[in-house]
Order: structure tokens, then sequence, then C-alpha cells
């Protein structure tokens, strides 16, 4: 199977009828891969890109450097002069601006792409045989990807591509002549363009892109996603800015548990040091070293800094939110380029900062390039041996804490070993396969169906049941989704679903985060099965290559009973209910959680869109169950938030299409108007003052009101302390812990229908000295809560301290308004999407209630759902 057939085809959501009012979420849980990357069928592809206005207000103007409206032009110059360079469009940022590749190799006819595109896949999808294909070895064309300019004002990575670019394209020296034909290099040349115009270091949806190659929050993340399966580079790099003094990775510990470390780390380092030695023996004036004491200086010390050698806590590879981090699970050397020389408000000196920067880069860029040139053969041997590893399931390769050079092959590099002990080993332990059962037992069928969405985009090998099997004396249900861990991508697949591990103990802090499991974070039941190299638990399953979500509707639609009902679990149910409430359907929710609609023409019509697009399994009713049980009507939310891109999506995301962000500033200056909102979510700080005392008279007037709140972290927990909804004191975790902690929910509260038993933090709140009127509705597990992460021991700040105490509750205040505050990090960056299902409970059940679903006049008491 080929990579493209895995990627290419996935289908996210089911298009809705023509002309139907139902609309799929205005955000996906799931980007879909990007449309815009067609890949060229021969060498060169050269359609002009689109040349855009000149932009005077440009951050890059003052930078000193190619402001971004300059770039198609000089692209397309290139495109004119030379048969090297073709270019395309590979994605769009949140602004509209085009996302650019341009890849520059020698000539290749259709014939020849097909091959190139054959070997591809063959080192990837059958190892051994691409090891012993002379013609392969021989002919391949090498992938080396350089990527500029993710984060929007650190500018430089840019230029000197460009400039690179430039002398592959019109040089005749035989070096770039023979690199060209024996490699081909892609560039994309800016990878966040709003930010490089706006001067930003986040896109302008408010992301730090090179901290979503999990999530897929931005455009601009995905399209290295998307990329990364079809370019399967052999080498990756990654251009930034700036560290006072040039840093090249590989990093220190700790490492990704999932990398092939014994074929990563040699070549990483070697190159690392390659360019140390070229750099500073170049010795460019303004430049800037490392002294022995890890200070920067203009002292020409012979050293740069190299995280694995000069970092040895802290600069990791641990997580695989970044891009190099996430792209060497294709089997590539990667490394992340810090350029030393920062930003300044003089445009002078920004110019001549930059000048300095773009000439190292050069050096860096050209260094890697020879390097890569030398050992093409290693490296490509490299990747055709981790696509191998995965195949065959083999065991994660150790390497001893006390390695020698001796112990290695004779054509391995050797340097890194004289640094390499024991806080250097991590190494995973790898299941036989993932199963996400589809029956009864699964917790959000829809979720559960996202889940393997978010697999396929990422290239991950899924299949699904055709019949029940049982293995070591546990039975699976047929029709579950099952990743077969003997597959090429194997340390992604893994890295991504398995629940990780708790490094507290292993180092100090931690650069970022800590976890990220999709398995314990988006909302669905996961169940890992047997050991790498174990036994074939089932050969009853069908490859999936594209995914609807799943909705059902009652049987023979004349004869369905006067009322419909479903049971809210996953995501889409919420954007379902929000959708059905947009579209005037009154909705009725039972106390155990189960929501009814009228099955008159509207509601029929838009249940069968509902279930089409959102998943959702509808079941029949006669409508009896209204008369006999307490119900609450729900309605459509105006949600007021505190302004933050987190919050924003997450509640887009959930289908609230009627959201406004709220500050300070904006209260006390009279732009909104809490008057006219149903509910207030607060995930930041209000903080009034004397010149804001409007904006507290307006939050004040709005709990006088009766009007609710939910709200998250400390900050929820201040602000219901503040006005009076109930008392409380938060207490927060060690400063930087983050991770996955286990939470209990009881069964009768307001997550207690189908609640997730773990829930993220960064950092974790818990909840002391609430009020007689609060309500517990979550806690941290009494023992051992924390689950995987980083999470320093503090005093009264631990993860002992965490163990038992309320993690969520909920309160009703004097003036009626009722409140609910989570004590983790729900909305984080928006991945962990299983929450959001929590949010979605708690909003209802604050909100005012809308219309009530009409009361069937007729029928058997307490007859209700039914199938």
């Amino acid at each position: 199977m080929t990579a493209s057939a895995v990627v290419f085809t996935t289908v996210l959501v089911a298009a809705p009828a023509a002309n139907a009012a139902v609309e799929p979420p205005a955000l996906d849980i799931v980007r879909p891969f990007s449309p815009y990357i067609e890949m060229p069928t021969s060498y060169p592809s050269q359609q002009a890109l689109t040349v855009v206005p000149d932009d005077p207000t440009d951050a890059s103007i003052h930078r000193g450097v190619m402001p971004y409206d300059e770039i198609a032009p000089f692209i397309n110059d290139l495109m004119e002069q030379s048969d090297r360079v073709s270019a395309q469009v590979v994605g769009m940022s949140e602004l509209g601006r085009e996302i650019y590749m341009v890849t520059v190799t020698a000539p290749e006819t259709a014939a020849e792409v097909k091959q190139q595109a054959a070997w591809r896949d063959k080192v990837k999808f059958q190892p051994d045989a691409a090891a012993a294909d002379a013609a392969l070895q021989a002919g391949y064309k090498v992938p080396i990807w350089f990527n500029s300019n993710i984060h929007g004002n650190e500018w430089e990575g840019t230029d000197a591509s460009l400039n690179y670019i430039e002398d592959l394209a019109l040089s005749d020296d035989p070096e770039v002549l023979e690199i060209i034909e024996n490699n081909r290099l892609y560039f994309t040349v800016t990878n966040n363009p709003d930010g490089r115009a706006l001067g930003q270091r986040a896109t302008a949806n408010g992301y730090d892109a090179n901290r979503d190659m999990v999530t897929g929050a931005t455009s601009e993340a995905a399209v290295i996603r998307d990329l990364s399966s079809i370019i399967q580079p052999t080498y990756y790099i990654d251009i930034h800015g700036y560290t006072n003094v040039l840093q090249i990775e590989p990093c220190g510990p700790p490492h990704g548990e999932n990398y092939e470390y014994d074929l990563f780390l040699p070549h990483a380092y070697a190159t690392a040091l390659e360019i140390e030695k070229n750099v500073t023996e170049a010795d460019i004036p303004g430049n800037t070293y490392l002294d022995e004491n890890g200070r920067t200086t203009t002292e020409n010390t012979g050293k740069i800094r190299i995280p694995y050698r000069d970092i040895r806590a802290g600069w990791d590879d641990w997580p695989p939110i970044f891009t190099p981090q996430y792209v060497a699970y294709q089997g590539a050397i990667t490394n992340t380029v810090e350029l030393p020389l920062g930003r300044t408000s003089s445009s002078t000196v920004s110019a001549e900062r930059s000048a300095i920067n773009i000439e190292v880069a050069e050096i860096v860029i050209d260094t890697i390039v020879d390097y890569i040139e030398v050992n093409s053969d290693a490296l490509l041997e490299n990747q055709i041996e981790i696509f191998r590893r995965g195949i065959a399931g083999e065991p994660s390769v150790v390497i001893p804490a006390d390695v020698e050079a001796s112990d290695l092959p004779a054509d391995m590099p050797t340097e890194w070993v004289e640094i390499w002990d024991e806080t250097d080993v991590y190494n995973a332990d790898y299941p036989r396969a993932y199963v996400i059962p589809m029956d009864e037992t699964q917790r959000s069928t829809s979720d559960a169906e996202m889940l393997v969405q978010q697999l396929l985009v990422n290239d991950i090998q899924v299949s699904k049941t055709n019949a029940p099997f049982k293995y070591e004396g546990v039975w699976y249900p047929a029709g579950s989704y099952y990743v077969d861990m003997h597959q090429p991508l194997r340390g992604l697949a893994n890295v991504l679903l398995d629940e990780g591990s708790d490094i507290s103990e292993r180092v100090p802090d931690m650069y970022d985060i800590s976890a990220w499991s999709l398995a314990l974070l988006w909302g669905a039941d996961v169940l890992p099965i047997g050991t790498s190299g174990g036994s074939v638990p089932t050969k009853a399953i069908k490859p999936v290559t594209e995914l609807s979500l799943s909705g059902s509707l009652p049987k023979n639609p004349k004869k369905w009973e006067t009322y419909l009902a479903f049971e809210p679990r996953g995501v889409a149910d919420y954007q379902a209910i929000n959708e059905l409430l947009g579209e005037g359907i009154a909705l009725s929710q039972l106390e155990d959680g189960t929501v009814l609609l009228k099955a008159d023409a509207a509601g029929k019509a838009a249940a069968t869109e509902v279930a089409a697009i959102y998943g959702v399994d509808f079941t029949a009713s006669d409508g009896a169950v209204l008369a006999s049980e307490e119900s609450t009507a729900l309605s459509p939310v105006t949600v007021a938030y505190v302004n933050s891109t987190d919050d924003r999506d997450m509640l887009t995301k959930l289908g609230f299409t009627d959201i406004v962000p709220v500050t300070t500033t904006t209260l006390s200056n009279g732009t909104v108007d809490l008057s006219t909102v149903d509910l207030l979510f607060v995930g930041g700080n209000l903080n009034f003052g004397s010149s804001t005392a409007v904006g507290r008279q307006q939050v004040e007037d709005f709990i006088a009101a009766g009007k609710p709140v939910v709200g998250r972290g400390s900050a929820g927990g201040s602000f219901v302390n503040t006005f009076g909804i109930t008392t409380v004191s938060t207490t927060t975790g060690t400063g930087g812990s983050n991770g996955i902690a286990l939470v209990d929910t009881p069964a009768d509260g307001v997550l207690g229908d189908y609640p997730q038993d773990t829930v993220f933090g960064y950092p974790f709140g818990w909840f002391t000295g609430l009020g007689d009127n609060a309500t517990v509705e979550q806690t941290y597990a009494a023992t051992d809560p924390f689950v995987s992460g980083h999470w320093a021991a503090s005093t009264g700040r631990s993860q002992a301290d965490s163990a038992g105490m309320p993690s969520a509750f909920s309160a009703i205040g004097a003036t009626g308004t009722k409140a609910f505050v989570f004590g983790n990090s729900p909305t984080f960056r928006t991945h962990p999407v299983g929450a959001f299902s929590d949010i979605a409970r708690a909003i209802f059940w604050a909100a005012p209630e809308g219309a009530a679903v009409e009361v069937p006049t007729s029928g058997k008491p307490g007859n209700g759902p039914k199938g």
C-alpha cells in the first residue's frame, strides 16, 4: 500500500445533501489533508506563482530581509532562467497567503518521476527488497528538505534558502551538478508567511505552528505533516532563530522513546560537528561563539552550541510536537537550526544582524548538503532499516550507557559515544497492536472514529476487523479498528497512541509539554494488546483508507414514531446539538443525558443530515418519557469568552457559532455588552482596577442577573471566588508541571454521563475551601494520579498533594448563577479533544433553558427511547 492510498483519499465528514441547512462545523477537529498539494509528474514543473501587491507594512522590511511579496517574483525569475527549479503552492495561511514549496533537481521525465515514486514506496513498504535493489541504491534521488520561517519573526532561513536555490539553479560547478543529479532538494521557503509579514512568532490564528504537529490546529503545521509522507525525506532541517549563538540539534535528554536512536544520533551529531567546524572556520565578522562557561562571546572559540553536548537536560526531543521531532519518524535524520543574532528596534542593526545570520545559515545549508552527498548511502540505509524494524516488529534497540566506539559498525560516526550515558537511555516497549473497540463498550463511537481519522492523516496504517477475534483470552468485537504495530511508521503510531511515561525523576525540567497521548486525550477507548514480535492477533482485517463518521437512523422512516432520541457521548454529538438548536429544532435532555426531539418534518430532515454529517445514532421513541421524567430544555448559547485562542477554537469546534471575545478593556470601554450574552467562559484573568471600574460593574451586573459561568484553571477559580458565587482556593502543581492524570467522576454529577478517566494539565489545579453551595464534580485519583509527563516535586504542589483532591466543581450562587470550573487544562492548544465534550456538558448544564420539546398528549407512561 502506498502512502497516497492511506492519506490522500481520507474523508473526514460525509458531505451534506444539496441545499441542506445542516452544515459541518466551522473548524475541523481533524484537519484534512491539504487540498493544494499535487506533486509534479515531471520536472521541471514551472507554473508561475501568483505575484501579490507590495506591502510596505511587511515586518521583514525592518529586519532587512525579503518581504513576502518579493518571494514569488524571485522564484518566478529563477524558473525562467533554469530548468532545475520547480515551484508549487502546497498550502494556504490563515490570512490567505500562499505557502510555497520549491524543488531543485536535475530534469526528470514522467517515467523517471514514476520510478522515483516507486522506489520511495519500496523503501518504506518493502525495505528488505529495497536494501537488495541495486538499481534503487544507485538511482534513488535522496530527498533533502529545508523548512524555514515556521516562526514568523525568525526570518533569515528564508533568505538563505532562496540564495542557495539561486546557486543551485544557475551554477555550472560540477559539484552542484552532481548534487542535483543525486538528490531532490525541497524548500518550504516560508512556512508561516502571515507571521513573516506581521513580525510575530505565531500564526495569524494565534498558534505556535512548531508546537502543533500532533494536533493540526494550523494549516501551516498541517502542510509539514502532509508533505512528510510524500517527500519522505532522508534528511530534514528546520531553520529558526535566535539563541545568541548558533545552535544545532541533536538534543540532550530526554530522548523520545520511540526513535531508532542508534540510527538517528550518530549522523545527526556528526553533521552538527561538521557545521560547527565550517562556521567557526569561516570566522564571519560579527558572529558569536560559545565560551567554556556556556556563555556567548564574540571571540572565536571554535564552538557553537550543540544541545546533545552542551544542554544535557531540558532542550529535548521528547515530544513529537516540533517539526524535526515529528519528521524523524519518517526515517529522517533531522536538525533544528537556531540562528544566532536576535531582533532589535533599530532597522540598521537589524539589517546588519540579518546579513550575518544569512551568511551563517548558508554555511549550515551548504554543510548539510555536502554531508549528505558524502554519506548518502549510509543515510538511505538508515532510513530503510528504520522502516524494516517497524514492519518486522523488532524490539527497540537499547544503546548501553557504557557503549564504546568499538561496539559500533565500522562505517558509523562515533563522536557521540564519548557523551552518551545512562541519562540518554530511553526506549519503548511496543504492543503487538492497538484495538479501538466499536461496540457498546466504546465510550464514544464518534470520538473513536475521529481518532482514526487523525491517525490516517498522520499516515498511520489502520484496519478494521471483519470478525470477532480472541487474543490472550480476551474477545474483541467485529468492526473494531485495529492498528497493527508491525508497520513502517510504528514509532509514530506508538508515540501517538501510547500513554507515555512519567519522567519527573529523570530530568529536572522540560522545554515544552511532556505528554500528548491521543489514546488518553481524544475521548475514545483504546486498548494495547500483546507485545512487539508476538503472535498475530487476527487476520480478519481490511485496511481503512477513508472514513466518515457513521451515524444511523431508525429503520423504515415511514414508521418512525413521533420522537427521535440520541445519547450525546462525544464531541460530534455536541456539535450536532448545537447544529440542531441553530436550525430551530427544540431539544430536551433527560437526567440520564438522553436528548429527544420531535420527529416532525423539520426534525426528521435535520436528523437525517445530522446523522450523515456528525455520525449521530438516533433511535425511535414515543416521547412518553417526557411526561414521566424531569428534563431540561436545551437552548442555543451565546458565549462570551475571556480572549484566548485555545478557548475560541474549542468553542468553535464544538459548534458554538455565537461567541464573543472579552477583555478587561473591552468590558470597560463598552465594546462588549455582557447583558447580550448567555454565558461567560473564563479561561484567563479579568483584572479590574480604578480605571476599569465600568468593566467590573458589567461583570457584577451579569452575576446579579443570575447568568452562568464556566471556567478553567486558577483563573476560573479566582473568578467565582472574587465575584461571590462560592468560596474557593486553587492550588496549582509545581511550575512547569504538565502531563496526563487519572480522575474519578461521580456518576450522578454534571459530567457523570460517559465520563473520561484522564485529563491533561499544564499545570494541574485542585480546589480547597469550597463553599457549602459547591459540589465536587471530579477528583484526581486517590493514589498515583499522574500517568505521564513531567511533574517535579515541591512542597504542597506535588503529584501526591493532588491525590484525591477536587479537580472540578460546580456551584449555584445566591443570585442563581450556575458556575462550573475545571482545575486542569481542557483546551490546551485544542489538543485534549475528549475534554471538549465535558466542557459542552458544563455549558448546557449552566446555560438558560430554551424551548422544551412538546410533551405527547397520549402514550404509555415511561415508554422511553428504543431502537
